[in-house]
């Protein structure tokens, strides 16, 4: 991955992956549980919602940034 990437985005890339990664010990859990007590359609629609909040945030977020990006640097994933 570190390979495939551009030398400026390195550091960016591998970032989205360990954010990526890390949010499985904290999810896994409580997902389980929640399968465990209520059955998988639950379990399913808290991951479905823990995803569509985590996209609304980072719209929100994204909407936010009011400072230009110029035209000769990359672009932040």
């Amino acid at each position: 991955m570190q390979l495939s990437a551009e030398p400026a985005m390195r550091g960016r890339v591998m970032a989205l992956r360990l954010v990526a990664l890390g949010g499985t010990p904290i999810g896994a859990p409580i997902v389980g549980w929640v399968a465990n007590h209520f059955g998988p359609r639950w379990a399913l629609g808290v991951g479905a919602a823990a995803g569509f909040s985590a996209a609304i945030v980072a719209v929100r977020v994204l909407m936010q940034r009011t400072e230009a990006i110029p035209e000769n640097e990359p672009r932040p994933i």
